[in-house]
């Protein structure tokens, strides 16, 4: 892995003014340059504006709580709307790939569950390629399967990964993929402790080959339990993660313990680094309880016993994560996602420019699941009263700031 040291010495300070020429000055971003490494210090103010908007009703809504199967989703990992208008969702709970067309018709279903050519055991994430093509990538067998725009299988490959499971992040405009490896754990003495992994983001090749690893990061912060030589694990209430997206021929990466997020290329040296000026958000009780009942929610007797058990013992962080998710969409701009509160459905994300300006807020719809984000569309899957996963389709208004 290649580094660069993010020095002090030599700034030089520029503003990006929030305000055309001629009109009041508003809130601007402090600009400077580090050893080579643009840093870019956005005001808490600059994330309060609204930046685009995302439409109340969706333009094409797809499933169905009985009836036709080819409507009913489960588990749907990603989905893409191709450039003449389908839409391509990964249905994780029967291995499928399925197209609807424009006005969400379903056309055709390829895959199922199977090791052979074209099939799944872990279907995952989903990304177009030239000419409405496709690449889809199979968590279990660790493998990357190519379908052409009839959404026929053409070939696959293999990630050369020998330790744990590779997680894929994104794929590169050159054919290359980046890819975090899973949380593992093993048994240890009896107890229960807090621990964080280190996450290696692995560069892959077109051909599934590693060219190198663009980075080690903080992982999850996981809650562990040990007692007899067996070891229970679930993610720690309001714990710190990495986030990243590939956007191009770069990738962006952040820990959310604090609100600054990097532009690395794929070797791993950083060449932007976005921070927005937001207080950190306290933990409250009210918090805690909404969380402790989502998790208990249907759980059987075994696993309601051991969810009251881990939220009586383990320590708790007195803030919310800096933010949430991290997503790219084509124009080069970063969205960040703002953490979401315990039973709040509402989502609100922060759009950043590709030379690290915060641009505004942008709301998506409450119960929205983002999948894709398109120049002029937001594709997502939407839960119903009773959990029925929908796939919807929203228009993204733009406007020039």
């Amino acid at each position: 892995m290649k580094r660069r040291d993010v020095g002090n010495g030599g700034l030089l300070w520029v503003l990006v003014l929030g305000a055309c020429a001629g009109a009041e000055a508003g809130p601007s971003a402090a600009v400077r340059d580090s050893a080579g490494v643009t840093i870019v210090e956005n005001p808490a103010a600059l994330a309060e504006r609204e930046a685009w908007t995302v439409a109340a009703e969706p333009t094409v809504a797809i499933g169905v709580l009985e009836g036709d199967e080819r409507y009913q989703f489960s588990r749907v990992g990603s989905g893409v709307r191709l450039s003449d208008g389908r839409i391509v969702v990964a249905n994780g709970g029967t291995h499928e790939l399925r197209y609807y067309d424009a006005s969400g018709a379903h056309l055709v279903s390829v895959g199922r569950q199977g090791e052979g050519p074209g099939e799944f055991q872990g279907l995952e994430l989903i990304t177009a390629l030239p000419g409405d093509s496709l690449a889809a990538y199979d968590f279990n067998l660790r493998r990357i399967s190519f379908f052409d725009s009839s959404g026929a299988f053409v070939r696959s490959v293999l990630l050369d990964f020998t330790e744990g499971f590779p997680s894929p992040v994104g794929r590169f405009a050159d054919g290359s993929w980046l890819s975090s490896r899973g949380f593992t754990f093993s048994p240890g003495d009896d107890g229960s402790d807090v621990i964080r992994d280190t996450v290696p983001l692995m560069v892959f090749g077109a051909d599934g080959a590693l060219r190198d690893t663009a980075g080690v990061f903080p992982g999850v912060e996981v809650y562990l339990q040990s007692e007899g030589g067996a070891a229970w694990a679930s993610s720690l209430p309001f714990g710190r993660t990495t986030e990243a997206a590939v956007s191009g021929s770069r990738f962006y990466a952040g820990h959310t313990e604090r609100y600054e997020i990097a532009r690395y290329t794929p070797e791993g040296a950083p060449e932007l680094i976005i921070r927005l000026g937001r207080a950190a958000v306290p933990v409250g009780d009210v918090d805690v309880n909404r969380l402790k009942a989502e998790r208990l929610e249907n759980a059987n007797p075994t696993w309601r016993q051991r969810t009251e058990r881990m939220f009586a013992d383990m320590p708790l962080p007195g803030t919310f994560p800096a933010f949430g998710d991290l997503m790219a969409d084509p124009d080069g701009h970063l969205w960040v996602l703002d953490y979401p509160r315990p039973g709040e459905d509402a989502r609100r994300w922060t759009v950043f420019s590709s030379e690290g300006r915060a641009l505004g807020f942008v709301a998506t719809p409450p119960g929205l699941r983002v999948l894709e984000i398109g120049r002029d569309h937001v594709l997502g899957v939407w839960l119903d009263d009773l959990d029925v996963e929908h796939v919807r389709l929203y228009r993204l208004e733009r406007e020039e700031l």
